[in-house]
């Protein structure tokens, strides 16, 4: 017998795409996450509930809000000796070389972060694990142009999951975040 598996359509909603929202939790201060291939929770085995992170109270968060259209997300899964993995990256432009951009670059050196996001349609997101974390990365150019590139990115062995909510009161109700950085484009 063969079944046929229907995916998506062609009458869909409107998709305003792009990353809204960044935050970047240290992967060091993430104390429990209840994963859905670890902890599957019979329900959506994609989806992270509001109850499955637990950080340590007065763990630093640093929030990136972005303009429409400036900041990007990829995913992309492949296959080496150990199997499958998923390389995630976001990627952002700040039209000029801001001191606080490069200094906030260098201090995340040797850091990993877990990215909790959201795009522009709503949808809430979590890259990264509390065993692998993402990467900050600064490329400056004066040329033509003068940017500086932030690339945030990382591999792993699962894909990012769906987030219930991307309210912090939401997500953790018993933390005490504080906000010690904004890239905030009205910052």
């Amino acid at each position: 017998m063969v079944t046929a598996q229907e995916i998506g359509t062609l009458e869909q909603d409107s998709n305003a795409a792009f990353v809204r929202v960044l935050y970047l939790l240290d992967r060091a201060k993430l104390e429990g996450f209840l994963d859905p291939v670890r902890f599957p929770n019979g329900i959506n085995s994609m989806k992270v509930p509001v109850n499955a992170l637990t950080v340590a109270v007065g763990t630093p968060l640093t929030k990136l809000d972005f303009q429409p259209k400036s900041c990007t997300y990829s995913e992309s899964r492949g296959r080496d000796a150990n199997g499958y993995y998923y390389d995630v990256q976001f990627m952002t432009e700040f039209p000029k070389d801001r001191y606080d951009v490069v200094s906030w670059a260098r201090d995340t050196q040797f850091q990993e972060y877990v990215a909790l996001w959201e795009d522009f349609n709503g949808t809430a997101y979590i890259s990264g694990t509390d065993e692998i974390g993402l990467e900050v990365q600064l490329t400056r150019t004066v040329a033509g142009r003068n940017v500086a590139t932030v690339s945030i990115s990382g591999r792993f062995v699962t894909p990012t999951y769906y987030l219930a909510s991307i309210d912090l009161a939401e997500l953790f109700p018993e933390a005490d975040f504080s906000f010690h950085f904004s890239l905030g484009f009205n910052s």
